[in-house]
């Protein structure tokens, strides 16, 4: 009956990461950032810019260099599979999450026989917030954690079972990592030098399939930067406009150490009371497992740097939130309680549930696919003065405050918003002033949509 109920219990938690994720999958709209990155995605597969030098509006970041271009670069394919679609920029997130549960599974089945209980790990890090978040919105980070728990896997198959080989593929997977956003991506480099420490068992085998991870990513590195002229362009713009000003400060600044240490431990509320719970119900406790601490000194390991940032945000954090959860997964199956209620029960009760909730999924997926599920307002508006006037181009007074409805002008209309003049004008306040015409007044979206005055008028 066990493992009935463990199947049935993999199935739940596939079920309500559809729940949390399906919803959104026919809608436009999400985080101005998403939609960012989605436009260069497109744009790169449509021939403008390129995978190497990529491009956002010809008014904002012709030449984008904020972020490495691999994301982009993948999710282009993505656009060439299926074409120009709004629901292709949460495929590609959402393919992210699978490839990232995968790779979950797989570390969790190297530390528990035969990877039993893999459910848990997954179900705790589908309901951390800034998980779904992330793969909602179409953020840097949902490839970046798939990438990093490769890496990580890898390099456990390459180290548990002296197979060199595979720290030969993390070596590569880790250069294709650091190609997404940078240096966030080095932490599973603290990976092997834990285990040599808590395993010493292990210790030569794992050092040894370090050295061939950094020799791997040394030559590949060595010979893009070397023979490859463009790559060669993109480290040094991405160094001088990103990185360096990043992290001496020169950058725009939000959030405190204290905040995002707040924000942490909200991220682990759910296995902190599932905890709590389970262990006033066993009415016993357990010791902290090796492998529990293990898995946190590398959460540690992702997390830590950050608080040390200028520019600290919720998602920043997220990569590192499935090596917390392993930890917390491992902890937590110690517990016999779940397992010794009326198993009979409870699987019809996990079943009805299960398929309860993929309905409710899919039908939630249609519904909600009547209308944008963010800033629905600005998306309808600039939909309309598409639709309506068909402008080449439209003036805006200032571009750096207006970042979300550049990206929301870039990704569903195409007219791109300048600071030069131009015939028509987009404004967040009503003016009056000579030579401008009132063409359109958006109320719910705060927008006005003003026509110069021509000599014929």
């Amino acid at each position: 009956m066990s493992h009935i109920i463990n199947y049935r219990l993999n199935q739940f938690s596939w079920a309500i990461a559809a729940l949390l994720l399906l919803p959104l999958l026919f809608t436009k709209g999400m985080f101005f950032d998403g939609l960012t990155y989605a436009s260069i995605a497109r744009n790169i597969n449509e021939g403008i810019g390129t995978f190497w030098t990529p491009s956002y509006t010809p008014a904002v970041h012709p030449e984008f260099y904020e972020h490495p271009p691999f994301s982009f670069g993948l999710h282009s394919v993505f656009y060439r599979l299926f074409g120009d679609q709004p629901w292709v920029d949460r495929i590609y997130p959402y393919t992210m999450y699978g490839l990232s549960v995968l790779m979950l599974r797989r570390i969790w089945a190297l530390f528990i026989p035969a990877g039993h209980r893999a459910w848990i790990p997954q179900l705790l890090w589908t309901l951390t917030p800034t998980v779904i978040w992330v793969h909602q919105n179409n953020m840097l980070e949902a490839p970046l954690a798939a990438a990093t728990l490769c890496v990580v896997w890898l390099l456990f198959e390459g180290t548990l079972k002296r197979n060199y080989f595979w720290s030969v593929v993390a070596g590569i997977v880790f250069f294709f990592a650091l190609g997404i956003k940078g240096p966030v991506s080095l932490f599973p480099l603290l990976t092997l030098p834990i285990m040599a420490t808590l395993y010493p068992i292990h210790r030569k085998v794992a050092l040894i399939s370090l050295s061939i991870l950094i020799l791997t990513f040394s030559i590949l590195f060595s010979y893009f930067y070397l023979y490859q002229p463009v790559f060669e362009e993109l480290f040094s713009q991405y160094l001088n406009r990103q990185l360096r000003p990043t992290l001496l400060g020169q950058r725009e600044q939000a959030g405190n150490a204290w905040d995002s240490i707040i924000e942490v431990f909200k991220q682990m509320i759910l296995p902190v009371v599932v905890f709590i719970v389970l262990r006033f119900k066993s009415g016993s406790s357990y010791s902290l497992q090796r492998g529990s601490v293990f898995f946190f000194l590398i959460a540690l390991c992702g997390t830590l740097p950050f608080l040390f940032m200028d520019r600290q945000h919720h998602y920043y954090f997220m990569p590192s939130m499935a090596f917390w959860m392993l930890g917390f997964g491992i902890h937590l199956a110690q517990n016999p309680y779940p397992w010794s209620i009326k198993r009979t029960k409870w699987v019809k009760f996990i079943s009805i549930s299960n398929l309860g909730i993929w309905f409710l999924a899919v039908g939630l997926s249609i519904y909600f696919s009547k209308s944008p599920s963010r800033d629905k307002h600005i998306v309808k508006a600039i939909e309309h003065i598409e639709q309506s006037y068909r402008p080449l181009n439209v003036h805006i007074d200032d571009l750096t405050s207006n970042w979300k409805l550049v990206a929301i002008t870039e990704r569903y209309a195409e007219f791109y918003l300048t600071e030069n003049e131009c015939d028509w004008l987009i404004s967040n306040n009503q003016r009056s002033i000579e030579g401008e015409i009132l063409v359109e007044r958006y109320d719910k979206a705060d927008l006005f949509l003003y026509k110069k005055a021509t000599n014929s008028q």
